[in-house]
């Protein structure tokens, strides 16, 4: 006979074991769940023996103290960053008084060095050195702030040992997949840095570096201390949820201050340091290339430990979300931090950067030229050129517009000041900046949370308050950036201010013809004052550009620019909230996909992605509306600057997003430390709460950065030299007609525009199969450890998974997948450009902003979608018997695994794509000619080494994915192979009780006990909290539990029923009967038991004494 004791030494076969498909056994889970109930910590094992503590002081006892290295409430860094940034603070706004009172040298006639420096040549402007330094001041304020917000955070109780450890770890495995990255990424930006000094200039080299580091430093500073956060916050959670919201939510704002603080200040010093705003293309290309790579380098890290993790632990092992068992655990959690903190702060970090960048660059070229009367002269009459071409004797062009500006009438026209010409609209989008950072400061400072949650049971009423909460501080931010927009475009432009005095600009008396209405163009002959075909009149200043966009009068400009302003704000809050009935849990969208789950995850992948596809369609609408808005009340110029609008709340919508991963990981903590269930169920709370907020700050990112890119892209049409430019329309060497048209009919623009198209489906396949290949591995590396590791899977206490393993896989993956993705995104644009042409460029260009923004929230949206369906579901939305375990929630697993890298490596990394295009093309774009060209050879150059990265780096990946997968089948024979041999010699021993009593079950002895109408598998219990009530069912710590999985045990299936005559065949039936030894070996005619207590009481009775 087999007694409990036997089962004491039964060493589970965990992963890689047989090819068999696993029969479905529901029973199986009430058993466990009745058997598994003793309290966390270990318990009364019943009559099998006492179970295992392995909670508890188990757990306390376990601890390594090497790793417990974060109990500090005090941090001597922070105070002196706080006390520093303080005092610069200070000495910069007594700094500033002096400048705008210009009683601190020649600081207020600095001027621009970059108007003739680059093909596209302006009149010289002065630098609007007051607003720039007030934004720099600003900035430094952001920096003290966000110190002190660190400081906050530090503060705040660690937790336990144990706590501290898991926290420990995670900290660790971030910094060094950061560290790793960023010394590849160093020789990147070196190298760049040389060839942008010697190819552009050297203070575009110096924006570029700059940029690339302050991008580098604000991720590593928002993981830096989301990595401190996230064990405070679990530690909070035990007061309650306002505790913790308010703890993960600060530890976030470092985050969302450090984008706008360090952006701001980084972008301020090197306008004042190199005195060229074209210059600040490249700080915006530097941002783009470290974004770009900390994105995919971090989405690719983190998605494959998630997805690794999942379905290696959830789905085959069958164990809980973050359990500290799973090796892969570590490598999730810091998958958080490097790919949803510091990537997405790289992400919004350019995209911040790129809009003001872009702004400021079409307001510097805006047609308030300083102290040029002759400039506003002829740009006020560019339209009569634009109507009417006129050639001399030999067909050139003559410019009526030159032609009518005589000294006389250019002696009306006025000479503009600082305070009244274009630097004016290179201050707004910095003192907007400002503002931001100020309503950033304000709106982060505290979290309100209803007193009544604390005693609400309802999850859907709670995630309703908590993000009521979240909102009231979006909202106010909002109201507020409204407020001071009014008040600058006020001050700056309107009655108040200088630029209103300007003659023609706040009332109609500037001279200026027109022609008369009806009126035909007559001869070049003919008087140009004809009364037939011009009239003078008196008027507002009506500029004519060369891109052939009419300004509206000068003062309708502060109206217009609020306006501006205000549609760009609006529409970043109507995309995150169509964000969120997209992917929340409470809408119908994200319903319908879990509702899927029922009929299997085809439906649950068939419904999702058609939701992602419908989720478009409004978005799209809404950015197109915005575009044409703005263009008609400012042009480009308000294009860019609806961008900056939209992103003006960055420091809190930012913080939003930057509070999921960290909440996010406190869950994680809380699980793997074994903390009460009422912990669990606060960071749940949180976490579902991040996960609203991660899916609309991703919808946010993707609407800015359509904005932010199309208004690079026009400053790059712009600055391409295919318009003429400001200097040659005024000296009328030039016509506005002589623009180079970008057509339609130039195949080889055509063909580019399909490229542009194809470029970000090519990136999200790459993006998307890197994280397959990275997800192999893990997934191997998972099941290798559950098998190989004795008692691993049982949570024998003082057996730990080998974490490190898994996050070296991660990290490894990670940064030899980046380089093909990344290489493909830069050097296509350039390929194109030198290969083609400028024309051909901006149809490339053209076709990726489209198709990428498009493709982007259709993954970020579906994604989301996915993964709120699968919680939606284990919730109990759809019943108990329908959630966790069951083959609805499998369904829905197998959908998240699908969006885990569509929402946070592919989709989010198409605004990257897209704006890394368009900031390397505006930096190199003077380097390229219009169309295709002998020079060619430079893109064919490109073109080859595009091809050796591919074939050398793919070709790697690829070998190195045949090794994981060759590898995998091999231990999957093997097993196959040894679970044979033990089944023949089982089979031999019919009969012999003695000898069956004497012999242990060992690894890869598969065998079933029939209870009720399903075969159960004699296995260790899947989760320690379980292990002491199991062992009422197979006696001792770890006992009994039915996997699900064909990689762990392979479930109760038809194959592995034991010989007549075997052990368990004596066993099953001495407690079932003949009725159920029968149904062993005729699985098809089972038996059933009255309830799921009998099929208990059968197995607690199944070996006899």
């Amino acid at each position: 006979m087999v007694t409990p004791k036997q089962y004491e030494g039964y060493e589970m076969r965990t992963v890689g074991d047989l090819p068999v498909t696993p029969v479905a056994v529901p029973a199986v889970a009430m058993v466990d769940a009745e058997a598994g109930a003793a309290p966390r910590g270990g318990g009364s094992g019943g009559a099998g023996g006492s179970g295992g503590a392995v909670g508890g002081a188990a757990a306390a006892s376990d601890v390594d103290p090497a790793m417990v290295k974060d109990k500090a409430v005090t941090s001597v860094p922070l105070l002196g960053c706080i006390a520093l940034f303080g005092a610069t603070f200070v000495a910069l706004a007594v700094l500033l008084g002096l400048i705008v009172a210009c009683k601190l040298g020649d600081l207020c006639s600095v001027a621009d060095v970059g108007a003739d420096r680059y093909t596209f040549r302006t009149v010289p402007s002065l630098l609007p050195f007051q607003y720039v330094w007030g934004a720099l001041t600003a900035g430094m304020l952001g920096m003290a702030v966000l110190s002190f917000y660190a400081f906050s955070v530090l503060r705040q109780d660690v937790g336990t040992d144990r706590m501290v450890e898991i926290a420990t770890y995670i900290r660790e495995g971030s910094i060094a997949f950061l560290f790793t990255e960023y010394l590849y990424l160093l020789a990147l930006v070196v190298a760049l840095f040389i060839l942008v000094g010697f190819a552009l200039n050297w203070p575009a080299a110096g924006c570029y570096a700059i940029g690339a580091a302050l991008s580098a430093a604000t991720g590593y500073l928002g993981m830096s201390i989301a990595t401190r956060g996230n064990v405070r916050t679990a530690a909070a959670s035990q007061a309650g949820l306002s505790e913790g919201l308010n703890v993960a939510f600060r530890a976030g704002a470092v985050m969302g201050l450090s984008v706008v603080a360090i952006g701001l200040s980084g972008l301020s010093f090197v306008y004042l340091l190199f005195r060229d705003v074209r210059a600040l293309a490249g700080f915006a290309a530097g941002a783009s290339t470290i974004a770009l790579f900390a994105r995919v380098g971090g989405g690719i890290y983190t998605k494959a430990a998630d997805v690794g993790a999942d379905l290696v632990g959830k789905v085959e092992a069958n164990i809980p979300e973050d359990d500290p068992r799973n090796p892969a655990t570590i490598a999730d959690n810091v998958g958080d931090n490097v790919g949803d903190v510091a990537g997405m702060g790289a992400d919004l970090f350019e995209s911040y950067v790129g809009s003001l960048v872009a702004t400021a660059i079409l307001g510097s070229s805006l047609p308030y030229f300083f102290r040029s009367p002759l400039g506003m002269c002829v740009y006020n009459h560019l339209s009569l050129d634009a109507e009417c071409v006129y050639r001399d004797a030999v067909g050139a062009k003559v410019s009526l517009a030159r032609a009518l500006c005589t000294p006389a009438v250019v002696g009306t026209y006025p000479s503009l000041s600082v305070w009244q010409s274009n630097s004016m609209f290179i201050a707004l989008p910095f003192m907007l900046a400002a503002a931001g950072i100020v309503v950033g400061i304000l709106g982060t400072l505290y979290v309100w949370v209803s007193p009544k949650l604390a005693t609400q049971t309802d999850k859907g009423k709670i995630m309703e308050s908590l993000l009521t909460s979240l909102r009231i501080n979006i909202y106010a931010s909002a109201l507020l950036i409204v407020g001071l927009a009014a008040v600058l475009c006020w001050c700056l432009f309107g009655g108040p201010s200088d630029f209103d005095g300007a003659r023609g600009f706040g009332q109609p008396t500037l001279p200026r013809f027109e022609r008369v209405p009806g009126a035909t163009c007559p001869p070049i002959e003919a008087p140009l004052a004809s009364g037939d075909f011009l009239r003078l009149v008196n008027d507002h200043y009506r500029p004519f550009d060369s891109l052939f966009y009419a300004y509206p009068a000068a003062n309708q400009v502060p109206w217009r620019l609020f306006l501006c302003i205000i549609l760009g704000l609006a529409l970043g809050i109507l995309i995150g909230a169509l964000t969120e009935y997209f992917t929340a849990g409470s809408y119908g969208p994200t319903i319908g996909i879990a509702g899927a789950g029922e009929y299997g995850a085809g439906a649950v992948v068939i419904q999702g992605l058609g939701v992602g596809m419908l989720s478009v369609v409004v978005p799209l609408a809404l950015v197109g509306a915005v575009i044409l808005g703005t263009y008609e009340l400012f042009g480009t110029y308000g294009i860019a600057l609806s961008a900056v609008g939209m992103l003006s709340t960055l420091g809190v919508t930012m913080a939003t997003d930057a509070y999921g991963p960290v909440a996010d990981n406190a869950g994680g903590i809380a699980e793997m430390a074994e903390m009460p269930a009422a912990v669990r169920d606060n960071t749940d709370a949180l976490d579902a709460l991040g996960n609203t907020t991660a899916a609309t700050g991703k919808g946010f990112s993707n609407g800015s950065a359509v904005l932010t890119a199309y208004a690079l892209l026009t400053a790059l049409v712009q600055d391409s030299g295919l318009a003429p430019h400001a200097l040659d329309l005024i000296g009328g060497g030039a016509h506005v007609t002589d623009t180079d048209v970008v057509s339609l009919i130039d195949i080889y623009v055509v063909v580019s525009i399909f490229i542009g198209i194809m470029l970000p489906y090519c990136f999200g396949a790459l993006t998307m199969l890197a994280v397959s290949r990275a997800a192999q591995a893990m997934i191997v590396e998972v099941r290798r450890q559950f098998r190989d590791i004795d008692g691993l899977r049982e949570g024998r206490p003082g057996v730990r998974p080998d974490h490190v393993r898994c996050v070296n896989i991660s990290t490894r993956s990670a940064i030899t997948e980046m380089i093909i993705p990344g290489a493909l995104a830069m050097l296509t644009p350039l390929i194109v450009g030198f290969g083609f042409g400028q024309r051909a460029l901006i149809g490339l260009l053209l076709g990726a902003i489209g198709s990428g923004y498009m493709l982007g929230i259709m993954m970020s949206n579906a994604g989301g979608a996915f993964d709120n369906a699968k919680k939606l579901t284990e919730s109990g939305f759809f019943g108990k018997r329908n959630a966790k375990g069951s083959e609805w929630h499998k369904a829905t697993v197998a959908g998240d695994t699908l969006g885990d890298p569509l929402k946070d490596t592919s989709g989010p990394s198409m605004n990257i794509l897209i704006k890394l295009g368009v900031s390397l093309s505006l930096v190199s774009i003077s380097l390229m000619e219009p169309g295709l060209y002998p020079r060619g050879w430079i893109g064919a150059i490109l073109f080859g080494v595009t091809l050796a990265f591919i074939v050398l780096f793919g070709g790697w990946n690829l070998w190195h994915s045949n090794k994981v997968a060759k590898r995998a089948r091999g231990e999957f024979d093997a097993d196959r192979r040894g679970s044979s041999d033990d089944s023949s010699s089982s089979s031999g021993d019919e009969g012999d009780e003695e000898g069956d009593a004497a012999r242990p079950l060992t690894k890869g002895a598969h065998r079933s006990v029939a209870v009720g109408a399903e075969p159960l598998m004699v296995a260790p219990l899947a989760s320690p909290r379980g292990a002491a009530g199991a062992a009422a069912v197979g006696g001792g710590a770890g006992g009994p539990r039915a996997p699900t999985s064909p990689f762990f045990e392979h479930g109760p299936r038809l194959a592995d029923n034991p010989a007549p005559g075997s052990a368990v065949d004596v066993a099953v039936g001495a407690a079932g009967g003949p009725a159920a030894l029968d149904a062993v070996h005729n699985p098809m005619q089972l038996p059933s038991l009255d309830s799921d207590s009998a099929k208990l009481e059968a197995l607690r009775a199944a070996p006899p004494a």
